[in-house]
């Protein structure tokens, strides 16, 4: 009987992981199977099975592992996907399943960035509402490029002495009653020269984004770097799982070692 490995993917590293195991093993030794959370409209299909769609929550997750006798489980979503990644520890730990957290490394802070660091999203939003500009003894409005997904943009309605600039994948539900705010739809990866060109063309003057690192959407610290715009970074959500991994190779060596037990 093959092992089941199960990927709780949606990210390019999971995309990676699941085209790297299907292409190193046969399916006499592996089935891969891809869970996609469905928060696109067009979602990049993976190698391997897949499946889209919500659990429905922590029970809905131990059934789908039960029933399809999952043997391994790989958590490879986004480093602020918080709830999937504490049911999925939780899960694993009561089922007694091998379990790996793949994640890929943070940003880290260069000579140049100026990062305001906060705990989170309602934090960023707060220091907003705090810290005005003052121009000629007049209250100026931020043009703030705000690049953290579709959660949590509701906090953001509550800064009302300011202009947004948004970016998401696809265009959220909240757009369509945000006057105040610009969107646009953009799926990484994106390039220094095309970031700065944004960056100035919207006269920004704060990016707020999360530590969700990688080089997909890098360039834009590194724009914010060379043109001296202050960085919001929200820190990611605090993990308590040991078994967390930041590379593919060790991914993969790591799960060859439970085929071969």
């Amino acid at each position: 009987m093959p092992e089941k490995l199960l990927i709780l993917g949606g990210t390019r590293e999971a995309y990676e992981l699941a085209e790297c195991l299907v292409s190193e093993f046969s399916s006499e030794q592996l089935i891969v199977i891809s869970s996609l959370a469905g928060a696109t409209v067009k979602p990049k299909i993976p190698a391997g099975e897949v499946r889209i769609g919500s659990f429905g929550g922590l029970s809905g997750l131990r059934n789908y592992l039960v029933r399809e006798k999952i043997s391994m489980l790989v958590n490879a979503t986004h480093p602020y996907a918080s709830q999937i990644s504490k049911n999925a520890l939780a899960v694993a730990k009561e089922l007694r399943l091998p379990y790996l957290r793949l994640t890929r490394p943070p940003w880290v802070k260069l000579p140049g960035d100026h990062w305001i660091e906060v705990p989170d999203m309602e934090a960023a939003a707060n220091y907003l509402i705090d810290h005005k500009t003052v121009s000629q003894n007049q209250l100026s409005k931020h043009s703030v490029f705000l690049s953290i997904g579709n959660r949590g943009l509701n906090l953001f309605r509550e800064c009302k002495n300011n202009r947004f600039l948004v970016r998401t994948v696809d265009l959220p539900d909240v757009s369509s009653s945000w006057t105040k705010a610009t969107f646009l739809e953009g799926r990484g990866p994106f390039t220094l020269e095309n970031e700065l060109a944004l960056l100035r063309q919207n006269a920004i003057t704060i990016l707020i984004t999360r530590n969700s690192g990688g080089g997909s959407t890098y360039a834009k610290i590194e724009a914010a770097r060379e043109l001296r715009i202050p960085v919001v970074m929200v820190a990611r959500p605090v993990t308590s799982s040991s078994e967390i991994c930041q590379s593919l190779d060790d991914t993969t060596n790591w799960i060859s070692k439970k085929i071969m037990l």
